[in-house]
């Protein structure tokens, strides 16, 4: 009996050993579907369950990797092979680091479709990795398109796309931006809560300025101006405007109170809770 007992915790032991020397890596996305262009941002985390530091970095002992597949696993994605998926750190034992990172600017995911991700950390040649994800690439359901043209190129173009889309049950606006020829496509902009109650406008000036303007719900618009050059596309302002005739009426229930007659309710002290 008293072997048995001693080889019982021996195996106790080891098991334990070998449970604390491990790494666990998880994948958070930050929504389940995308559109066209939009940034794919994903957060992963790592933390050091091990005895002994992790030094991980392209050229370190340890690797940290992001594996994407298209519509089935062994469909795998090449990542592009100039940018390390993370800078050279030291995780020592017992802490975690988070890193968000847009995967689009590794991966190849502009086609529509379905999409696996998980994140890897391989250390002495074990893999340890995060359940495995999915999301969705789609084009959105289209509103009203405009053209760009530039005085200084010929036969060149860039090509804007209001489309909508309801995730997590709120329906967004997004502006979608690509240029032709050449197909580059530009980070589509998310331009908030869209009301369908109302079309949005899509404005694009001789000089280079891009304005968007919609209705976000029935109190407020959103407008949102963006600078498009030849080389670059930015947002120079979003700006929140309220519905003038919800602000009409506002003023007036400032100035002559509520017309509606309300009931005078009984006041009780704040003690009395029953």
């Amino acid at each position: 009996m008293k072997k048995h007992l001693v080889l019982t915790i021996g195996i106790a032991a080891m098991a334990c050993q070998t449970f604390a020397q491990k790494v666990d890596v998880s994948l958070t996305l930050a929504y389940s579907t995308f559109i066209t262009g939009e940034p794919v941002v994903v957060q992963a985390k790592i933390t050091n369950l091990m005895r002994d530091p992790l030094d991980i970095g392209d050229d370190a002992p340890d690797r940290f990797l992001i594996e994407v597949s298209k519509e089935k696993r062994d469909n795998e994605l090449v990542p592009d092979p100039g940018k390390p998926f993370l800078k050279p750190l030291a995780l020592t034992p017992g802490n975690s680091i988070l890193h968000t990172m847009e995967v689009d600017k590794w991966f190849d995911v502009a086609d529509n479709g379905k999409y696996l991700i998980r994140a890897v950390l391989v250390h002495n040649g074990n893999r340890y990795e995060s359940g495995m994800k999915s999301f969705d690439i789609v084009p959105g359901t289209p509103l009203k398109e405009g053209v760009q043209m530039f005085a200084d190129r010929k036969n060149f173009q860039r090509n804007f796309k209001l489309v909508h889309w309801t995730r997590n049950q709120v329906r967004n606006l997004f502006l979608r931006i690509e240029d032709s020829p050449g197909g580059q496509v530009w980070d589509t902009i998310d331009l908030g809560e869209f009301s369908r109650s109302e079309d949005p406008r899509l404005d694009i000036a001789p000089n280079g300025e891009v304005t968007t303007f919609h209705r976000a719900n029935p109190d407020n618009f959103l407008r949102t101006v963006i600078w498009s050059l030849p080389d670059s596309v930015e947002i120079a302002e979003r700006d929140v405007l309220l519905d003038p005739d919800v602000s009409s009426a506002q003023r007036m229930r400032a100035i002559y109170g509520d017309l509606k007659d309300a009931p005078d309710k009984k006041k009780s002290s704040w003690w009395k809770l029953w």
